[in-house]
């Protein structure tokens, strides 16, 4: 009876988890695509808040489907959004920004985690710099288109903070642990 318990508990585990991963991979498409999207630049790029909920997906949920999420979500709102060039670079660099974040502590915004969105914009705006640099063949003007975006990061890390304070005011992680 105990081992069935324990199953059963595991399955609901798993099955939430899942079904938050993919209600984290909707919201980030959605708000990467469409929700506050800025052009910015000749290179098809544009400014959003959908890292936001990468950063809260990487607090929230295991490391490994943050990362699934991340892809999908942000993948998805290329295709959507007429930037399909831009899939294969975001599919690798958006999973990556998830490792700096802790889903361990019993807060949201701890000193990690601040550290943590600094370091995830700052490596993601290198990575798409790279990235962009590879697809016009030329690193240097990769470089300079990718300096407007540094406004996304910024504007997703500040939103992450203001989203964290309020969940760990309501407690949010300490009531996913104990459903």
């Amino acid at each position: 009876m105990e081992n069935a318990k324990k199953e059963k508990s595991n399955i609901s585990f798993k099955t939430r988890t899942l079904v938050s991963s993919a209600l984290f991979a909707a919201l980030i498409c959605l708000t990467t695509a469409y929700f506050l999207r800025i052009p910015v630049g000749g290179n098809g790029g544009f400014m959003h808040v959908g890292d936001t909920f990468i950063y809260l997906a990487a607090v929230l949920l295991p490391t490994p489907y943050a990362a699934f999420a991340a892809a999908i979500g942000a993948g998805f709102a290329d295709i959507l959004s007429g930037a399909a060039h831009w899939v294969w670079a975001t599919i690798i660099i958006k999973p990556i920004l998830v490792l700096f974040f802790t889903n361990k502590s019993e807060k949201i915004i701890n000193t990690r985690n601040v550290l943590a969105g600094i370091i995830a914009g700052i490596v993601g705006t290198v990575l798409y710099m790279i990235a962009d640099g590879i697809m016009m063949g030329n690193i240097l003007a990769g470089f300079i288109m990718t300096l407007v975006g540094l406004v996304q990061p910024v504007g997703s890390f500040i939103l992450f903070i203001t989203i964290g304070v309020v969940f760990d005011k309501l407690k949010i992680k300490e009531i996913i642990k104990n459903k």
